[in-house]
């Protein structure tokens, strides 16, 4: 009996791990379609990011048959517990995508984002895929002290969105008000991808200690509230 609930319960870590490569990949597509303006792309994003939303609830079942047929304890418990919560991260991740895809989508075959502003854009892109690469090594390492790095990723991050804010809000923003609305969703959806992967490492230092950070070594500690 123990044999095929490692086995199910190896089988739904693999799904996670498929889950955040899917992920890192919607949100390149969903650049490429924003800074290129390919409309291909951002199709792509989007239904691959209904698709994920449809992968939930197969993997939901999944971790909900292991709690009620297979009644695991202690450390089995805390990853069946745990990977429910990943799972609804990934998933917000995945619409995150889609809704950068969807802005780019919108306005083709304009571009969305002034020339001036591309260099920070597709730094924030940049540090999240590399975010979310870093978290697809965690599933398999769980190395506590790598998973404490991504806070600091993120706060640079947060540094960048608040860098495009300002630069919206000043009186001098030459591109208008449509383009000062789009920008600050997007910076948005860039911003909420990373807090996404600060709450995942989360939960990997809580299957690898048995307690979740604190003293602010993470600053999204995870409560079980899921950021949209």
């Amino acid at each position: 009996m123990r044999t095929v609930f490692r086995s199910k319960l190896d089988e739904f870590s693999d799904q996670l791990v498929r889950y955040c490569e899917t992920n890192t990949t919607l949100l390149e597509r969903a650049t490429v379609a924003l800074l290129e303006r390919d409309e291909v792309a951002a199709t792509e994003v989007i239904d691959g990011a209904t698709e994920l939303e449809e992968l939930r609830e197969v993997s939901e079942q999944h971790a909900f048959e292991l709690l009620l047929l297979e009644a695991p304890v202690a450390r089995d418990l805390r990853q069946v517990v745990s990977g429910i919560y990943i799972v609804e991260h990934f998933t917000r991740m995945a619409a995150l995508a889609g809704h950068i895809a969807r802005v780019a989508r919108r306005r083709h075959p304009e571009a969305v984002v002034p020339e001036q502003v591309v260099p920070l854009i597709r730094e924030l892109a940049e540090r999240d895929i590399a975010m979310s690469r870093q978290l697809t090594d965690l599933f398999a390492e769980r190395d506590v002290s790598k998973a404490l790095l991504l806070d600091s990723q993120d706060d640079a991050v947060d540094g960048l969105h608040a860098t495009l804010m300002q630069q919206l809000s000043n009186e001098d923003w030459p591109y208008g008000s449509v383009a000062a609305v789009d920008l600050a969703l997007l910076a948005r959806y860039y911003e909420r991808f990373a807090d996404h992967t600060v709450s995942i490492a989360n939960r990997l230092v809580y299957l690898a200690t048995g307690e979740l950070p604190d003293n602010g070594s993470l600053s999204h500690l995870d409560d079980g509230t899921v950021l949209d």
